[in-house]
């Protein structure tokens, strides 16, 4: 039984695939919440900051965050780089809607949390992970 499962594990072992699904997998769907706000603008995300007495012009950094870095890491240019802007904008997204959510659960059972935890964790994975082998600039 060993045997079959060593037979298995081996012809399914494709780490710099993974790396690759996983990047651009990711990517495009944290691109999505960017793309919405190039035609939507950012002003409810200009008053969560002014809401928390943060200058509403930070807002403008959700350009970086959701479209430019996303765009680095699908192509697998300073894709270490651009994970911190990700995760920066994880965390501030976590400061400004679900700091009540952090240590709670949703109907379903599910941490409440989950959407932008989800994001957090797979922006630090790429993080060290790099962009590996299927890059622009491979395992940067």
């Amino acid at each position: 039984m060993k045997a079959l499962i060593d037979k298995v594990e081996m012809g399914f072992d494709f780490p710099e695939l993974g790396k690759l699904i996983l990047r651009v997998s990711f990517s495009l769907m944290f691109l999505l919440h960017g793309i919405h706000k190039i035609f939507a603008g950012t002003a409810f995300i200009q008053g969560l900051f002014i809401k928390a007495g943060l200058p509403g012009f930070m807002a403008y950094g959700v350009y970086l965050g959701e479209v430019a870095a996303p765009l680095l890491i699908i192509l697998g240019l300073y894709t270490r780089v651009a994970s911190v802007f990700i995760i920066g904008t994880c965390l501030v997204v976590i400061g400004l809607l679900h700091t009540g959510d952090l240590f709670s659960l949703n109907k379903f059972g599910a941490w409440a949390a989950e959407d932008i935890g989800t994001y957090l964790f797979a922006a630090i994975s790429i993080f060290f992970l790099g962009s590996g082998k299927y890059a622009v600039r491979p395992n940067l």
